[in-house]
Order: structure tokens, then C-alpha cells, then sequence
């Protein structure tokens, strides 16, 4: 059987198909004709699209639910521009029917090289506190196997297992690469929180196969979730000085910048600054990449409308 992937299926218009994807969101809704519809959110490692189930809407309702695999046969229109699913049979699949690593996107980075860089950013911090803080975190096997397989969101930017490293290796190398521009900062802050700055996001997200906020996420996230993880290690050194412990706080808690944007408080030191820069940039620039990857996979000049950043995005 021919494998059919999102990116794609807009190449295929018109085309009856059959393949798997797992199923995000689903709803039942009425058409503008009062007739009875199923939306889904269909996804795999490639992105989403909308499905529609038209026909035999009560039996079909009742083979799958959120979090499931499902094998359809479905035929691909567009519909104001985008382009859907028409699903006329679906159902949940089995475990060998499909390739788990086609519903869990994974970042092509080496993972190892980025734990060695890791542990150097880590090892070049002399302050005694920040440096014990660290590895109390990421000498946990455990705790760092978690880390390493993490991602950085949902969607927009580093989406993928291995995101989360990837995204942390990259905003500490920005901040530890700029630092050196400017007068009186404290390098070994900003560097132990650009490492730990996203730290919460181990415990909001988790697969199913497809990534998806957890309870805790969705409730409390990563900010505030991080917070509590790093109060509580530092609680476990001697000592540790409490103005420290409020600087640490203040750099997880306004690296969002703006209260709009999740930020608990806004960034009022120039080590929050940087870091909320460093932040910003490499999440920007890299869900920018995805967009112009996945236009230029349709062989487009530019990018479809992103909703979040509202505009488009030249890809040559």
C-alpha cells in the first residue's frame, strides 16, 4: 500500500486514498443544511489536516476516539483553499498495520553531540550554586533521558522528540555568544537559566503518539511548572542564596517577555532580556524553517498564511 503523508496530499487532489493518521481532535457537528458531520483533526510527522465524515455518521462515530490510529479511505479535496480529507470509511488500526515513527516527527540533530554540549555549558559555569543546581537536574539519568526526548511545543517550533534540547542548546548558545557584547553580566546566570528556561516542558507535553499538552500542562504549564522544579532543587543545596534563587525565578518567569504572550512578569534585568531575546529568535527562525520546508516541498514560492505571526514567508 502506497504511503500518503500530510505535506503531500495537497499533490494529490481528487485522489481516493488509503492510509493512517492519528486523530487529534474530533467532533460532531451539524452541516448548514442541519444534516450531521464528524470533523477530525487528522496528523502524522508531516502536520494536520481536516477530515469529514458525511456518511453513515452513527456507525463510523463509534470505531475510534481522540489519541487513536485510524485507517481511512478518504478522498482529498480543496475547500476554501485548503486542502481536506472526504472520509467515507475509517477505523481504528492495529499496531502492525502502521510505522509508529510516522505519527512521532524527530529532530534530525544528533542527540548525543547535543547532551556533550550540553554538560560543557553546564561544566564552564564556576559558580558553585548554579553549577551544583545543574547537575542535581541532569545527573538524574532518568530525569535527562525525559529531557533529551522532550519536545519545545506543540507546534510552531521544535515539535518534535529531541525539540526540546535541540531548542535549550541553541538560545544557550545565543546568550552565551552575545554576553561578551555587554557590560556587567552575570554570565554564569544567564547561562544556567537559558539551560533550565524550559525546563517545565518535560512534565506539559507528552505523545500519544502525537504531541499533546498533558493535564498538568494545560492547567498550570511550563513556566510555572519549571519554577516549582527549580525552587525545590535549589531548596536541596546549603545555603543557596536566596537573592540568587530570585534571580533564577525572575529569568524562567519573564522569558516569555510579554504577560500577553505567558509571561509571568516582565523582564526587569539585562539578563532577562537576553534571555527573552535568545528565546524569541530561535523559536521565530525555526517555525519559520518548518513553514518554508513544507512550502517548498509543493515546490511554492511562498509559505501558506500563518495564522500565529500573520503573514507569509518568501522560501527562496
Amino acid at each position: 500500500m502506497k504511503k500518503y503523508y500530510i505535506e503531500n496530499l495537497s499533490d494529490s487532489l481528487g485522489t481516493e486514498i488509503i492510509s493512517f493518521f492519528a486523530i487529534s481532535e474530533k467532533s460532531l457537528r451539524k452541516s448548514r443544511t442541519g444534516k450531521s458531520y464528524i470533523r477530525l483533526t487528522c496528523i502524522d510527522k508531516t502536520g494536520q489536516i481536516i477530515g469529514n465524515i458525511w456518511d453513515n455518521v452513527k456507525q463510523l462515530e463509534s470505531q475510534f476516539t481522540i489519541g487513536d490510529i485510524v485507517k481511512v479511505r478518504a478522498s482529498i479535496d480543496i475547500y476554501e483553499g485548503n486542502t481536506q480529507l472526504n472520509i467515507t470509511n475509517i477505523r481504528k488500526s492495529v499496531e502492525n498495520e502502521y510505522d509508529i515513527s510516522d505519527f512521532s516527527p524527530t529532530t534530525t540533530k544528533d542527540i548525543n553531540k547535543l547532551t556533550e554540549q550540553l554538560f560543557g555549558f553546564i561544566d564552564s559555569i564556576q559558580n558553585q550554586y548554579l553549577n551544583k543546581l545543574l547537575h542535581l537536574f541532569f545527573d538524574d539519568k532518568e530525569f535527562l533521558k525525559k529531557f533529551t526526548s522532550a519536545p519545545a511545543a506543540k507546534s510552531w517550533h521544535h515539535n518534535k522528540i529531541g525539540g526540546l534540547i535541540h531548542h535549550t542548546i541553541t538560545v544557550t548558545n545565543i546568550c552565551n555568544s552575545v554576553e561578551g557584547n555587554y557590560d556587567n553580566i552575570d554570565r554564569d546566570l544567564l547561562v544556567c537559566c537559558a539551560i533550565i528556561h524550559d525546563i517545565g516542558k518535560v512534565d506539559e507535553y507528552y505523545l500519544r503518539p502525537f504531541i499533546d499538552f498533558t493535564d498538568e500542562g494545560k492547567l498550570v504549564g511550563h513556566i510555572v511548572i519549571g519554577d516549582k522544579m527549580v525552587v525545590d532543587k535549589c531548596q536541596q543545596i546549603n545555603n543557596f542564596p536566596k537573592m540568587l534563587i530570585n534571580k533564577i525565578r525572575h529569568l524562567l518567569l519573564s522569558h516569555h517577555g510579554e504577560r500577553e504572550k505567558g509571561a509571568v512578569v516582565l523582564p526587569k534585568t539585562k539578563e532577562a532580556i537576553l534571555l527573552h531575546y535568545a528565546d524569541n529568535m530561535d523559536a521565530h527562525i525555526m517555525g519559520v524553517q518548518d513553514l518554508i520546508e513544507k512550502a517548498k516541498v509543493r515546490k511554492r514560492d511562498w509559505t501558506d498564511f500563518d495564522n500565529l505571526t500573520k503573514r507569509e514567508y518568501y522560501t527562496k
